[in-house]
């Protein structure tokens, strides 16, 4: 029996492209993993991973020319691939909600803020007397004045659109939100602000979420647990500990090396040069071999399988796991 206490969805053996004029490009392989309720699994990676791809796969937002070839998305139990159109509306937005990146694409740019709640509860129907008790708490809980109801978006600064943006993704009460890097574009001291409300979200209400960023830092100051994507795949798993302190695949370790801080020198032989993956000729061995500062000849032969790495919560993908690590 689904135990809904503990686990919140399960994604198993997850494949997905996209058909091009030259034929299916696969992006996601083998992708498996599960998100316990009430923390946020941060998801990290640099562009062109598969980052976005997989968020609006989790999402079933995945429309042609997207292709989902295998696997399965389990919400709380529930196959979302084998749910009717109708089943998968009544959910979305009430129990899985989205934050996009760039807030400004996700509002109506002729439509005032206030009808564009009212649209929401609309099409959830939502009882009229309803709106203005739900819109209030929930623009409360994100900082913002009541004066932007009677704005366009154009009219709000880059920080306001994104509070407007989250309070649209809480207004129908969901228990899950999957979050694409949802600061992107917005400057650091705004950044830092609106970071620290969603944490403050979460506790407060309970929620569960997958927070993805191609920043590091941001994903250990947010997250309880953290997926490593490079090429479409996941190289690295575990909770914050795990990975900050034991990172076992060089892809984490590397990408860790290249965030500058304070008091300490930048290690530039480390910082990760050339590019990701071509997904139209994806390499046979370790995807990530031909920038790594630690590979060997092996590692262009055969492709490495997710293992345990040093507890059973920890996984990577690197045949040279763990001798790596010692050279370091």
């Amino acid at each position: 029996m689904y135990n809904d206490s503990y686990q919140m969805m399960n994604v198993k053996n997850l494949n997905a492209g996209y058909e091009t004029e030259n034929g299916y490009v696969p992006i996601l392989n083998k992708i498996n993993f599960s998100v316990k309720k009430n923390i946020i699994l941060g998801i990290a990676g640099e562009s062109g991973s598969g980052k976005s791809t997989l968020a609006s796969v989790l999402y079933n937002s995945f429309k042609y020319p997207g292709k989902i070839t295998g696997g399965d998305i389990l919400f709380k139990g529930n196959n979302l691939f084998k749910m009717k159109a109708n089943e998968l509306r009544q959910i979305r937005g009430t129990q899985i909600s989205f934050i996009p990146q760039a807030a400004m694409n996700a509002l109506n740019p002729v439509k005032k803020i206030r009808l564009q709640f009212y649209d929401v509860m609309i099409a959830h129907n939502v009882h009229e007397d309803k709106f203005d008790e739900k819109i209030s708490s929930i623009l409360e809980l994100v900082r913002l004045n009541k004066n932007v109801l009677d704005s366009f978006p154009h009219e709000l600064s880059g920080g306001m659109k994104q509070r407007v943006v989250i309070a649209m993704s809480l207004l129908l009460s969901p228990e899950f939100i999957i979050l694409d890097e949802p600061t992107t574009g917005l400057d650091v001291l705004v950044e830092h602000e609106i970071l620290a409300d969603i944490k403050k979200i979460q506790e407060k209400l309970g929620l569960t979420m997958i927070f993805i960023s191609h920043d590091l830092s941001i994903l250990f100051a947010m997250s309880d647990e953290i997926i490593m994507m490079y090429g479409g795949e996941i190289v690295e798993s575990g909770t914050y500990a795990d990975v900050l302190e034991h990172p076992a695949h060089p892809y984490t370790y590397q990408l860790m090396k290249s965030i500058p801080m304070i008091g300490h020198k930048l290690d530039r032989s480390m910082i990760i040069k050339g590019s990701t993956i071509d997904f139209t000729s994806r390499p046979e061995g370790c995807y990530f071999s031909p920038r790594c500062n630690f590979a060997e000849p092996e590692c262009t032969g055969i492709h490495p399988e997710l293992r345990a790495a040093d507890n059973a919560y920890h996984f990577q993908r690197c045949r040279l796991y763990p001798s790596w690590a010692q050279r370091i």
